[in-house]
């Protein structure tokens, strides 16, 4: 997914007409292309793309709705408020394919089962795609990128009906993407950190099909109506690249272990040395780090337009009060009240992430105890206030 493509623009956009103009429906076979995951953060999930070949010709092309240019102005800024923007590249396979096979990612094939008359509607489809005005697509992780928009130009290219597998069992979208997200588990932290309610619903099949591997084993079990007729819409699976990727060298169990050690000095600090100058050295840095840490999180809930961000229970733990008692560190003024408010907001956080379903990375909460032990030695218990 998220295939990060040189902006040389593939596009090929003098060609955006010829395909379903010059190109014989009868000759032509359609093929769904399945990426293994890579090593890059934007490379995890996998990707997918279209594959157009003529038979006898030198047509033979790939539709890819994963380019995208890390050198968009602001694109942090950009991709966290959900207005990043994809593109539909249109170039040939064998340079599609040479890329996945040079970064030694298993490459998967699978003929489209489509009518003449299918064809000819696809050819459309991707062509007003291709145009100027339509090339660019507001991406959203979970529900608009590469995977999804292959899956839904397929689905409404057909003649009758698209019949999708079902599934019983079902994963949220948190539980589907945490496995990719292993192999980063910095990532994972950081993802899980910002995903919100919205990542713990339960997925369809036809949700799950986002995840391009799931979008190919899915595609297995789906059928098209051909003269009310099911049909299977895809052949049967083929390897392009049996690549056997490297062991990876992922510790899952980093964060985790980290931010415990930290915890413990922490702890250590408050309860035990009690060192009024290491103490107030200490805060400044803990409630900094805290501080953009909420605003990062109020900003995503309220202002990115990634749903999937929203209702983040997160922003209990670490709350908006915390960027204003970082402010009373600068004055000589105890902040005793404001303390004990934003330690009861922070106790909340884990009762009710359990009781809403919100999924939570074990390594987020020995960062939530760290301000919560600062909290509570702020809060000068047993004292008069």
């Amino acid at each position: 997914m998220m295939k990060k493509i040189i902006l040389v623009i593939a596009v090929l956009l003098a060609f955006q007409s010829r395909p379903a103009k010059a190109v014989i429906t009868d000759s032509t076979d359609v093929f769904l292309i399945t990426c293994a995951p890579g090593a890059e953060s934007y490379s995890i999930y996998g990707h997918t793309a279209l594959r157009i070949a003529v038979r006898g010709t030198s047509f033979d092309r790939v539709y890819n709705w994963g380019i995208f240019d890390f050198s968009t102005p602001h694109f942090v800024y950009r991709f966290a408020k959900g207005r990043l923007d994809y593109l539909l590249g249109a170039y040939p396979y064998e340079d599609f394919l040479s890329e996945y096979i040079s970064e030694g990612r298993p490459v998967w094939s699978q003929k489209l089962n489509l009518t003449g008359a299918e064809k000819e509607n696809l050819f459309e489809l991707i062509n007003e795609n291709l145009r100027p005005e339509n090339i660019k697509y507001r991406y959203d992780f979970f529900f608009d990128n590469c995977a999804t928009r292959v899956r839904d130009i397929v689905a409404a290219s057909a003649t009758d009906t698209v019949i999708f597998p079902e599934r019983e069992k079902k994963k949220t979208f948190r539980q589907l993407i945490d496995p990719y997200q292993k192999v980063l588990p910095w990532l994972d932290l950081g993802a899980d950190m910002l995903l919100g309610l919205q990542a713990d619903r339960k997925a369809t099949a036809f949700d799950e099909m986002f995840l391009p591997v799931m979008l190919r084993d899915n595609m297995q079990n789906t059928v098209i109506v051909h003269n009310g007729l099911e049909e299977p819409l895809v052949g049967p699976l083929e390897i392009v690249s049996d690549i056997t990727a490297p062991a990876g060298q992922a510790k899952p169990w980093m964060p985790q272990a980290v931010f415990y050690l930290v915890l413990v000095f922490v702890i250590l600090l408050t309860f035990v040395f009690k060192r009024p100058g290491l103490e107030k050295a200490a805060d400044f840095v803990i409630y900094f780090i805290y501080s953009v840490l909420a605003l990062l999180i109020v900003f995503t809930n309220i202002f990115s337009e990634h749903d999937a961000l929203h209702f983040n229970l997160l922003f209990l733990g670490i709350n908006i009060l915390i960027p204003v008692l970082f402010g009373y560190l600068f004055s000589k003024r105890k902040a005793i009240r404001l303390s004990r408010v934003a330690l009861g907001i922070s106790l909340l956080w884990i009762p009710a992430s359990l009781i809403a379903g919100q999924g939570i990375n074990p390594a987020i909460l020995p960062i939530v105890l760290i301000i919560m032990v600062r909290l509570f030695r702020h809060c000068e218990f047993g004292k008069e206030l």
